[in-house]
């Protein structure tokens, strides 16, 4: 959410959003016949308005008109939440008989556990420990700072060893702990918990994850001899080429031991082949246990792959067993970018046997056996076509293809009856989860839905996937069939979400720049998102089909789509407006080829002309395709090239995998 509530309370944040994006926050495209069923439209909004003014009373101490619009609420899914926000107010005071009794009455709930929550932390930060261990459930809560809490209480009012266990714990990581961490850690280091095997073992988690900081602060509480192994790992951690220094570190191997392989796996990064000639070295001298060797030997595989260092992986597979399927498949890459097709087979022999079963690799040794042997190894060939063809998938369509058959589609709807729908759809915890999504608290609808469905079965799972979907929460329609481990019902899988906005689009595109079927729109928004209209991304990208606001500001121009400001891309209708406006410009700039497109969507059209320029139109499709270097990139890719024809399917209509132009040129 890229609304900014700063400063402002956390009970009145979410009316804020609700102000800005009004009807986007609410239930996207309710089924109609579903809806009709469970509530009267006048009355849910009535009620919505009615919890607006309670929690306007709560904000101005108002109890009796609180007390009076409460009285209206009972029947209302979300009176627990007013009741936790009005507690939340007077928090600071500890009234515990009111959260006593509304714990009891909320037993077992996401806001009942929230609740439990906030009184922890606050139980925490004012010291009273005796009452905190009364509240505190060690198997349910296991973020840190409530942990720190937990073992603070434990060391004041009880068991002295749990809480030395429990700090202990909370000592070994390898990043800096919450300040609520200090009193507990400066209790335990008095009383002589930390150790000095303690002491060398955070130093060590630290500096794997290239904590320095934290690495030099813990050094400072070590005694003398461990202070200069410690100055000297941290060296080593900053120039691992120290380690070419043989004499220096096998002076005393043992003793050396974990320095030198945090700092051959340091040098890997740097230089795979100096530091497989260390590991030769120091391997001749010192006695590394069966997972140190298998363990290195694969890192280093892979950094040699990473560093596109097909001569020196070549050499290690030559000298060692590699058991990494990652670094194998990276030798068929490249030899598929060679066109060495002999190459490409021997490889695919030598992946795991679970990988060799994959469509993907079915698909490319067919490949591989047409390309060397041509017609007289068809029948094999066919045979694993027909094998990677049973797949809905990119490479089962490319097999199906290459055999000229049809689609395997597999559409086989969810085996729940409208009855287990509707009860599905009146549980309590799913109402609250709707009504809270309405309002714009997003926070604690997702935490309803996961609390809802966390001990769901396979049925109930896939009736709440039914229910999220008449809902318009795609989302969470498509993570249950997901938790299910049900993939078949396409209908919820792959949701015609937002179809009128997407058909309009796709004709408005089509009249002001290059035709854009609306499956590919389908497709994105399903690959970026899974229809979250609210999602937003690490780097920044908001919305349905993840947009960066810099690049809809810039489209927006071009487009003429009205957008101000960057939580415009929360509405549907304008985020796939300008994602698709923006994905036209890049068929455009791509001679109308979809991958391409796709390709330039996710890593960006320089990138995507700097590949182009690297291959010299010397590659078929499916081989450059394969050999996209970025994993994220290929496999989104080829995922919005089969949803795009599933999308089509699920419309009515059969489309091909691939056009004739994006099948006869090389790339």
């Amino acid at each position: 959410m890229s609304v900014s509530t700063r400063g402002l309370p956390q009970l009145f944040a979410p009316l804020l959003i609700w102000a800005c994006l009004g009807a986007q926050a609410a239930p996207l495209e309710p089924a109609k016949e579903l809806t009709q069923q469970e509530e009267s439209s006048l009355e849910t909004s009535s009620q919505r308005q009615l919890l607006q003014q309670a929690r306007l009373a709560i904000k101005h101490g108002d109890k009796k008109q609180l007390k009076q619009l409460r009285a209206k609420l009972t029947e209302y899914p979300l009176t627990p939440y007013l009741d936790y926000w009005a507690l939340s107010r007077k928090m600071r005071q500890l009234p515990l008989k009111e959260i006593d009794l509304f714990l009891e009455e909320n037993q077992g709930t996401a806001i009942g556990d929230w609740m439990r929550i906030r009184l922890l932390r606050e139980l925490g930060q004012q010291n009273q420990f005796r009452n905190y261990l009364k509240y505190y459930q060690p198997e349910k809560h296991s973020n840190s700072v409530l942990r720190c809490y937990y073992a603070d209480a434990l060391f004041r009012h009880g068991s002295k060893e749990k809480a030395d266990r429990v700090t202990t714990e909370l000592w070994l990581v390898g990043h800096s702990q919450a300040e609520e961490c200090d009193p507990v850690f400066a209790h335990w280091m008095r009383h002589g918990g930390l150790t000095q095997e303690k002491t060398w073992a955070r130093h060590l988690l630290a500096l794997k994850e290239g904590n320095l900081e934290l690495a030099s602060y813990i050094a400072r509480k070590m005694d003398a001899a461990n202070v200069q192994r410690a100055t000297v790992l941290r060296e080593v951690h900053k120039s691992p080429k120290l380690l070419l220094n043989y004499s220096r570190f096998l002076q005393a191997p043992e003793q050396n031991r974990e320095i030198i392989l945090h700092g051959l796996h340091r040098l890997a990064r740097e230089d795979a082949t100096v530091a497989e000639q260390a590991w030769q070295r120091y391997s001749a001298s010192l006695l590394f246990s069966d997972v140190e060797q298998v363990e290195m030997l694969r890192h280093l595989a892979r950094q040699f792959a990473r560093q596109d260092n097909i001569q020196g992986l070549l050499q290690l597979t030559k000298n060692h067993t590699i058991d990494d399927g990652y670094s194998i498949e990276w030798l068929a890459r490249q030899s598929l970018r060679e066109l060495d097709w002999e190459q490409v087979a021997f490889w695919i022999d030598r992946l795991p046997p679970e990988l060799q079963q994959r469509d993907r690799w079915l698909y490319w040794k067919a490949r591989s056996l047409e390309e060397i042997y041509g017609k007289t190894q068809s029948g094999a060939a066919s045979l694993l076509y027909r094998k990677a063809a049973r797949e809905r998938s990119y490479y089962g369509f490319l097999a199906a293809d290459a055999l000229g058959q049809n689609y395997s589609f597999v559409d086989r709807p969810a085996p729940i009856t409208p009855v287990q729908v509707q009860q599905m759809a009146q549980r309590a915890d799913l109402q609250r989860a709707r009504e809270l999504q309405a309002i714009g608290e997003l926070f604690h609808a997702r935490r309803e839905w996961s609390y809802a469905t966390r001990d769901m079965d396979h049925g109930e799972l896939l009736a709440a996937g039914k229910v999220a979907s008449a809902w318009g929460w795609y989302h969470k329609s498509i993570q249950s069939v997901l938790a299910a481990d049900y993939l078949d019902d396409l209908e919820l899988r792959f949701p015609l979400a937002f179809a009128n906005i997407v058909e309009s689009v796709s004709e408005q595109v089509g009249r002001q720049s290059t035709a854009l079927e609306p499956y590919m729109i389908f497709a994105i928004a399903r690959q970026e998102s899974h229809f979250s209209h609210d999602a937003k991304s690490r780097s920044g990208a908001l919305g349905l089909m993840q947009l960066l606001p810099s690049t809809a500001r810039a489209t927006a121009k071009r487009a003429g789509v009205h957008y101000r400001r960057s939580w415009d891309l929360l509405s549907p209708k304008t985020n796939i407006a300008l994602g698709s406006f923006y994905l036209s410009t890049l068929l455009n700039r791509f001679d109308n080829n979809r991958f391409l497109a796709a390709a330039a969507y996710n890593a960006g059209p320089t990138r995507v002309a700097k590949w182009l320029k690297e291959t010299r139109q010397r590659l078929p499709h499916d081989v450059w395709i394969e050999t996209i270097p970025y994993s994220e990139t290929r496999n989104y890719v080829q995922n919005v090239l089969a949803y795009t024809v599933i999308y089509a399917y699920r419309s009515g209509t059969k489309l091909q995998l691939l056009r004739a132009n994006e099948e006869s040129n090389k790339l």
